[in-house]
């Protein structure tokens, strides 16, 4: 099956494939929007256009055809398109931006089967680039600890990993300092430290090789749970995915979310108790370990508000109410190859945080200080030669 992100494509149902001749474009995402700004710069690039019906039934078709839908509108702009367990054979496989999408119902007055139209510009494939992961260290507010050690990482089956300084033009190895087991893909650890050390500069940037499947499963997510209280469908967990992946900070929360990065879990859930249940992976028994969170506190959760969703980082911030304290806000993030969340208070909070809500956090709240907010991309391997 082809995948678009982590968005199926079914084989059986995709008629049509074809490149076409099209403008070559520059999409810059806009800072805390969903939206994307798109200039022409050339008329040589080849853009490819998929179509394709969905037909799982009205309640999978509908999932799946909505995350096609704020796919298209993501802040993505470099989506893997590949054939999952295919190691070449696909001879479109590669990284591209969607600069446009369409998808309807096949039929008006049913939502079983839906028909798309997506136009991919093509961006790099692993021939021709590496992937990038950029650092913007800053130091967060919090109570949780002071660890300032600023770490990142990237996915332990990645290849060719190295530090490099674009506008240098130098780069030097990477060697990470810890691996964690995730529920996909293990993660790889580097102390940013090292890579200044080696390179002379302020928080240089990652590079490395790592296949489009674990591109994308090395990750983080945000899932709308629909009321569904397990991810898969089935006993044994081996049906279908009932959780739809949220893509967009506009999208409609009606039902308990969860935020995962295959490391922790956290279900965040506005209406019912308890507010907050989070798990980490144990990967010697296979499955998710509850972290006992007590949720006796008298704080709640209020509101959720997605900031930006990413591969490599998710943000948001949480408003919790109190009886008799009212409400405070804090925000949030989940990075992927970290345990805990980030936590910490907004620039705009003029008060601490109350002691019965940092007790009642302190579990799955991170205690390092520094918030490195990575953010991924493409390199070509000519800017990494030497």
């Amino acid at each position: 099956m082809k995948y678009l992100h982590n968005a199926p494509l079914p084989e059986a149902s995709q008629p049509t494939e074809s490149d076409t001749l099209g403008q070559q474009l520059s999409e810059l995402g806009l800072l805390n929007d969903d939206s994307a700004e798109v200039e022409a710069i050339s008329s040589q690039a080849a853009d490819l256009e998929l179509n394709g019906q969905i037909r799982w039934g009205e309640d999978i078709s509908r999932m799946i055809a909505s995350e096609l839908d704020e796919l298209a509108d993501a802040n993505l702009p470099a989506l893997p398109l590949f054939r999952r367990g295919d190691t070449g054979s696909y001879p479109n496989q590669g990284w591209y931006s969607v600069s446009s999408a369409t998808v309807d119902p096949l039929h008006g007055n049913q939502r079983s089967a839906w028909e798309y139209t997506i136009n991919l510009t093509f961006k790099r494939r692993r021939g021709s680039g590496f992937r990038t992961l950029a650092l913007h260290p800053r130091q967060a507010d919090h109570p949780f600890g002071n660890d300032l050690t600023e770490l990142a990482a990237v996915p332990a089956s990645a290849g060719k990993v190295r530090w490099i300084d674009s506008e240098a033009g130098a780069s030097a190895s990477a060697t990470p300092v810890e691996m964690r087991a995730g529920r996909t893909v293990d993660a790889s650890l580097y102390d940013i430290a090292d890579g200044e050390d080696a390179l002379e500069v302020d928080a240089p940037s990652l590079v490395y090789d790592v296949s489009y499947q674990d591109d994308v499963q090395a990750g983080v997510r945000v899932y709308d749970t629909r009321g569904h209280d397990s991810k898969f469908r089935g006993e044994d967990g081996g049906g279908p995915r009932r959780w739809q992946t949220i893509h967009s900070t506009e999208h409609d929360v009606a039902d308990p979310v969860v935020v995962s990065n295959g490391l922790l879990r956290v279900r965040l859930d506005e209406a019912s108790t308890p507010h907050l249940h989070a798990e980490t992976w144990d990967d010697t028994a296979g499955g998710w370990t509850s972290l006992g969170l007590d949720n006796t506190s008298d704080w709640t959760l209020y509101d959720i508000d997605l900031t930006m969703v990413g591969m490599h980082d998710l943000r948001a911030q949480l408003e919790f109410q109190h009886p008799s304290m009212g409400l405070y806000d804090l925000d949030v993030s989940l990075q992927y190859g970290r345990s805990r969340l980030l936590v910490e208070r907004p620039e705009s909070a003029d008060s601490p945080v109350p002691q019965a809500l940092v007790d009642w956090l302190d579990p799955i709240a991170a205690d390092w200080l520094m918030d490195v907010q990575p953010s991924r991309g493409l390199v070509s391997r000519g800017e990494v030669r030497a």
